[in-house]
């Protein structure tokens, strides 16, 4: 749940949001440190407009509110004075907002996109998932790639799904990269999104649900600052309570990726009729390219592919009787 959902009144209410925004200050990201800066000032925009004005710095109200919800950052010269203006009006330490600016972005149509990636809302079919992501302050692309996805679906003898491993390779594409996003997408119910779990070499940031579709989408922070071309090892978990009826998982990629493992894994006696994997470009076109997928006697299926194109690659099974 964001800062902006939770009613408090009072001094605890004071004290919690001084203690999340010195915690914004020292890991980011910006949208949140500024919210909160303001929260804490009890200034409106309205306000904070006209004594940037008075200072030279003249922006509008829509600016402010862009930058306090991520979507836009200042990047011009211009801006970043306002930026430096705006930690003097807060009382906030010099450079407090200004250094969880990070590496300026590069701009253009295919900004974040790497060779042959696809535009998101050629897998995702509208705009909420990106919104989703932009509340949480995490555009969905540019400063991390991912280099390999290894997933683990457990079905249990109910046949339904009781968690979701995943275990992301990730390399940073510029410098000062502190976090990332993790999305689920719970299409078969959209009201019963998965509890995000299980992190690993990173902490769970903010945490922004669509339940409308379905979408739950995580700030993850990193246990350290990468460099161009460091990685980083993510593992985390969607736990469904109570479990959930699905007879597909599918993983959409917005970039190219090099290695892509997917894994579901049958309780003993419960396995499908059938199981096989599949793809589909974009996520208005067809399944394609099927191939039958054995159960091992593991009661495993087991899809494992190199050199994966941006688009949907899924494992689909069949219950006996169904």
């Amino acid at each position: 749940m964001s800062i902006s959902s939770v009613t408090e009144t009072g001094k605890a209410a004071e004290e919690r949001v001084r203690r999340e925004l010195a915690l914004a200050l020292r890991s980011g990201p910006f949208p949140a440190a500024l919210h909160l800066a303001i929260e804490v000032s009890g200034l409106t925009l309205d306000q904070i407009r006209d004594w940037l004005g008075d200072h030279g710095a003249h922006l509008s109200v829509a600016t402010l509110s862009y930058w306090r919800r991520g979507r836009s950052r200042p990047e011009r010269a211009a801006s970043l004075r306002a930026v430096h203006l705006l930690e003097q009006l807060l009382e906030l330490p010099p450079d407090g907002l200004v250094s969880l600016l990070g590496p300026k972005r590069a701009r253009g149509r295919w900004i974040g996109h790497s060779p042959g990636s696809l535009d998101f809302r050629q897998l995702y079919a509208d705009s909420r998932p990106e919104d989703l992501l932009n509340a949480v302050g995490l555009p969905h692309g540019g400063a991390l790639r991912r280099v390999s996805t290894h997933v683990t679906v457990r079905i249990g003898a109910d046949r339904k799904v009781h968690s979701i491993k995943v275990r992301e390779l990730v390399r940073a594409a510029v410098d000062r990269v502190s976090r990332c996003c993790v999305m689920y997408f719970a299409e078969e119910q959209p009201d019963h999104p998965p509890e995000l779990t299980g992190v690993e070499y990173a902490r769970v940031g903010r945490l922004g649900t669509d339940r409308r579709i379905g979408l739950i989408a995580a700030e993850l922070i990193l246990d350290r600052v990468l460099e161009q071309g460091e990685p980083a090892l993510l593992e985390y978990e969607w736990r469904f309570e109570p479990s959930m009826y699905i007879v597909n998982y599918e993983h959409r990629f917005v970039d190219p990726i090099r290695e892509y493992v997917l894994q579901t894994r049958f309780e003993p006696g419960v396995a499908p009729a059938r199981c096989h994997r599949y793809d589909r470009r974009t996520v208005a076109a067809p399944e394609g390219n099927t191939q039958e997928l054995w159960i091992g006697a593991s009661n495993t299926a087991l899809l494992a592919e190199t050199d994966v194109a941006s688009g949907i690659v899924g494992m689909r099974w069949t219950w006996p009787g169904e």
